[in-house]
C-alpha cells in the first residue's frame, strides 16, 4: 500500500479509536447520571419520609403528653373527691371507657365505673408513677393510662382513635399508601432487628437484617448504600440508610425504585449516541474518502487491474440490484465501454438484452455458460452467483473469454480444408484449359488479322469469341490465383504508390460512365509483400465500386479514394455513392463464389480479403441499400 493510503488509513484508525471512545464513555456516564438521578430520587423520597416520621413521632409524643396531662387532671380530681358518683360523671364527661381505683397493698378495687378490658397484674409492680399502653379490641384501639399515688392505683381506659386518626393522616401510614401509588416506587419498608415496623402492601416477606451483610453494614456503620436487586422478576434499584433519632437508630428505611424507566432512558440515550456516532463517523469518513479520493481510486484501480486486469479475460461484477460495481481493462475492451461510464450505471441500461444471463443468474442462483456474438465478437462466458456471508445472493460476477479468433481461425481452417481440395481440382483443371484458351485467343487474333472482313456478322462474332474468351481466361486466371499458396518472397512497397499507379488505369476505365473519382492520400506506409498481389486486391474492390455506380440514374455516381491515419492506424477506404446491399448480401460479400452481378465468378472480392489478410491488415464493409458501400482497409503501424 502506498504511503498515502497508509496515512489515510492510520488516520481512521485514530477517528474510529476517537470516536468509539467518545461513544464508550457517552454510554458509561449517562448511565451513571441516569443512576445518580435515580439515587437522588430515592434519597429525596427516605429524606421527606424519615423527616415526616421523625415529625410524626415528636408530635405524636407531644399528643400523647396532653392525654397524660388531661389524665392527670382527672386522677387530681378523683383524689379530691374520690366517690361513685363522681367517677361516673368524670367518665362520661370525658367519654371513657372506664375507670377503676385499687388499693396498691391489697389489689382491692376501691371503686369504679364502667367495666374494664383488662386488669393486669403489672400495674401493682411498677415503679414509675405513670405508664400506659395501646391495646385494639374489634377493630378499635384504645389507651390504657395507669397513675400512682400514694396507696392508690388509678387505671383510666379510654378510645385511642384520635391518635390512630393522626397517625393514619399525618404519620407513616399515610406516607405509605401515597409511596405504594407511586409507578416508580417498587416498595418501602422500615425494619428493625425484630422484623418491618412499616411496609407498602405488596411487602409479604424480605430479608431480615441480621441475614443480610449488607444491611448489617448499613446498621454497624450507620452509612447509606444502594445496590441493583431482583424484585418480582424485575431488576430494581434498592436504596437503604438508617433511622436515625436522636442519636440512636430506630431502625432501617429500605425503598426499591423501578429501573423501567431507567433502561428506557439508556436504551433512548444509546441510540441517540450511536446515531450521533454514525452520523459523525459517517461525515469524517466521508471527508477522509474525499480527502483520499483520488489517491484511493488510483490504488483500488491499480490492484483490479492487477488481480483482474492482468488476465486476458473480460471481468464484469454486478450487486443485486443490477448495477454494475467493477469491470476491468479487458471488459473495456471488448464492450468499447469507458470504465468511468460503465461502473455506478444499471446493467440493464447498458446492456437491455442481459446477453451475459445476469438476471437469470441472480434470480436462480446457479451457474450459466454460454457462447454469444456480443460487441461485434464471439464471447465464451461464465456467469456465476455471488453469496453473502447468510448465504443470501448479493449479485453475479461474469468471465468474458474472446474466441473471435479461435472461431476465424477454425472457420478458415475449414474454409481451407474444404478448398485444399479444390484448389488442387482448380489448379489441375485450369492450367488443362489455360492451353486450349491460349490457342484460341491465338488464333482468334491470327483469324482477325489474316482474314479481314467488313461483314457485320463476321465482326460481331469474332469480338465476342474475344470477349468471351477474355471472361474464360480471367475466371481461369482468379482460380489460379485462389489455389496458389501464399507468397514466398515479400518486398517492401508504399501503399500510395501504388494508388498513383493505379489512378492513370481507373480514370481511364471510367473517362466514358461520367463517374467522378476523388483521391486523397493524406498518409502513408510501408508494407513487405507483394505490389502485384496488392495492387490486384484495390483494382477488384475499384471495380466493383464502378460497377455499383454505373447503373446509377437518380444521383451523380461518385467514387472516393482517401489514405489517412487515425489512432495509430492506417485506413485505405474505397467508397461509393451506388446501389448500395441488403443486410444478408454484405454478410455473405466475401464469400467464395457469391456475387451479385450476373457475369461475375464471386471470387474477386475473396480474393481481395485474402490478399489484404497476407499482407496483415483486415478489411470490413458498410453499406445501405440504395445508399452506397464503404470499404475499410485497416494496418496498424
Amino acid at each position: 500500500m502506498a504511503r498515502g493510503m497508509r496515512r489515510y488509513l492510520l488516520l481512521g484508525i485514530i477517528l474510529l479509536v476517537l470516536l468509539g471512545t467518545f461513544l464508550g464513555f457517552g454510554l458509561f456516564a449517562g448511565r451513571r447520571i441516569m443512576l445518580d438521578l435515580i439515587k437522588e430520587q430515592a434519597r429525596s423520597f427516605l429524606s421527606v419520609i424519615a423527616s415526616t416520621q421523625e415529625n410524626m413521632i415528636f408530635a405524636e409524643a407531644r399528643l400523647e403528653d396532653e392525654l397524660i396531662d388531661k389524665m392527670l387532671g382527672v386522677c387530681s380530681a378523683l383524689e379530691a373527691n374520690l366517690t361513685r358518683s363522681n367517677t361516673t360523671n368524670i367518665r362520661q364527661s370525658f367519654g371513657f371507657h372506664s375507670i377503676a381505683v385499687f388499693n396498691k397493698k391489697t389489689r382491692q378495687t376501691i371503686l369504679g365505673s364502667g367495666a374494664p378490658f383488662l386488669v393486669s397484674d403489672e400495674i401493682f409492680e411498677q415503679k414509675e408513677p405513670i405508664s400506659f399502653m395501646y391495646f385494639d379490641v374489634a377493630n378499635e384501639t384504645f389507651m390504657r393510662f395507669v397513675y400512682v399515688v400514694a396507696e392508690r392505683i388509678y387505671q383510666i381506659e379510654l378510645s385511642a382513635e384520635v391518635i390512630k386518626e393522626f397517625r393514619t393522616e399525618f404519620g407513616i401510614n399515610k406516607i405509605m399508601s401515597q409511596m405504594s401509588a407511586n409507578p416508580m416506587v417498587n416498595y418501602l419498608v422500615l425494619q428493625d432487628t425484630e422484623g418491618i415496623l412499616f411496609a407498602t402492601p405488596n411487602i409479604e416477606t424480605i430479608s431480615r437484617i441480621e441475614d443480610d451483610p449488607e444491611l448489617v453494614r448499613v446498621v454497624e456503620n450507620r452509612i447509606e448504600t444502594s445496590r441493583i436487586e431482583k424484585f418480582n422478576d424485575e431488576n430494581i434499584l434498592e436504596l437503604v440508610r438508617p433511622f436515625i433519632i436522636e442519636g440512636e437508630i430506630v431502625g432501617i428505611f429500605r425503598i426499591g425504585i423501578s429501573l423501567s424507566s431507567y433502561y428506557r432512558h439508556v436504551r433512548r440515550t444509546e441510540g441517540q449516541l450511536i446515531a450521533l456516532f454514525v452520523i459523525i463517523f459517517g461525515a469524517s469518513f466521508l471527508l477522509i474518502l474525499w480527502l483520499m479520493n483520488y489517491q484511493s481510486y488510483a490504488n483500488i484501480k491499480d490492484l483490479f487491474n492487477k488481480t483482474l486486469g492482468a488476465i486476458e479475460d473480460g471481468v464484469l461484477l454486478v450487486d443485486q440490484k443490477r448495477m454494475i460495481t467493477a469491470v476491468n481493462e479487458m471488459f473495456c475492451t471488448m464492450s468499447t465501454f469507458d470504465e468511468d461510464f460503465l461502473v455506478g450505471n444499471t446493467y440493464v441500461r447498458i446492456l437491455p438484452e442481459d446477453p451475459f444471463d445476469i438476471e437469470r443468474v441472480i434470480k436462480e442462483g446457479k451457474k450459466v455458460a454460454d457462447e454469444k456474438q456480443v460487441f461485434g465478437r464471439d464471447l465464451r462466458y461464465a456467469a456465476y452467483p455471488l453469496f453473502d456471508k447468510r448465504q443470501r445472493i448479493s449479485g453475479a460476477i461474469a468471465i468474458l473469454h474472446d474466441v473471435t479468433t479461435i472461431r476465424e481461425f477454425e472457420r478458415e481452417r475449414e474454409e481451407a480444408e474444404r478448398l485444399v481440395f479444390l484448389g488442387n481440382l482448380v489448379a489441375n483443371l485450369a492450367h488443362e484449359i489455360k492451353n486450349p484458351l491460349n490457342g484460341l485467343s491465338i488464333g482468334i487474333q491470327r483469324l482477325t488479322k489474316e482474314f479481314p472482313s467488313e461483314d457485320t456478322d463476321y465482326v460481331r462474332i469474332t469480338r465476342s469469341l474475344k470477349h468471351e474468351i477474355d471472361v474464360l481466361t480471367k475466371t481461369v486466371n482468379d482460380f489460379l490465383m485462389l489455389a496458389r499458396p501464399k507468397m514466398r518472397e515479400k518486398i517492401s512497397f508504399k501503399i500510395g504508390d501504388i494508388l498513383n499507379d493505379l489512378a492513370p488505369l481507373i480514370e481511364n476505365s471510367i473517362k466514358d460512365k461520367n463517374i467522378e473519382l476523388n483521391k486523397a492520400i493524406g498518409a502513408d506506409m510501408d508494407l513487405v509483400g507483394s505490389p502485384h498481389d496488392f495492387r490486384r486486391a484495390l483494382l477488384n474492390i475499384v471495380v466493383n465500386a464502378i460497377d455499383a455506380v454505373t447503373a446509377l440514374k437518380d444521383r451523380e455516381p461518385k467514387i472516393d479514394i482517401s489514405l489517412e491515419e487515425s489512432r495509430g492506424e492506417i485506413r485505405l477506404i474505397i467508397a461509393d455513392n451506388g446501389i448500395g446491399m441488403d443486410e444478408e448480401e454484405r454478410k455473405r460479400i466475401f464469400s467464395p463464389y457469391y456475387s451479385t452481378k450476373k457475369s461475375g465468378t464471386g471470387l474477386g472480392l475473396y480474393i481481395a480479403q485474402k490478399i489484404v489478410k497476407d499482407h496483415g491488415g483486415s478489411i470490413s464493409i458498410k453499406s445501405h441499400k440504395n445508399t452506397g458501400t464503404r470499404f475499410e482497409i485497416t494496418f496498424h503501424t
